[in-house]
C-alpha cells in the first residue's frame, strides 16, 4: 500500500468542482427552460409587411397586391 500523495486531494477537489459546477448547471437549464418565450409574430404578419413594403416601392401593383393578401388569409 502507498502513502496518499498531495496529488489525491488535487483530484478530490477537482472532482467536488466538477459536482458543483454541473449542479449550479442543472438548475440554471431548469430555471431557464421553465421561464415563457415571447411570443414570435405569427407568419402572416411578416409576409403582408413584406407586401406592403413592396407594394410601397412599385414592385407590385395594387390588384397583386390584393391577390396575394387574400391568399396569406
Amino acid at each position: 500500500m502507498t502513502a496518499p500523495s498531495g496529488w489525491n486531494w488535487v483530484l478530490a477537489g477537482l472532482m467536488m468542482l466538477l459536482i458543483v459546477v454541473a449542479i449550479v448547471f442543472t438548475i440554471w437549464a431548469i430555471v431557464r427552460g421553465t421561464r415563457p418565450s415571447a411570443p414570435s409574430p405569427p407568419p402572416n404578419d411578416r409576409a403582408r409587411e413584406i407586401l406592403a413594403e413592396r407594394f410601397a416601392r412599385g414592385e407590385i401593383t395594387t390588384d397583386e397586391y390584393q391577390e396575394r393578401v387574400k391568399h396569406l388569409v
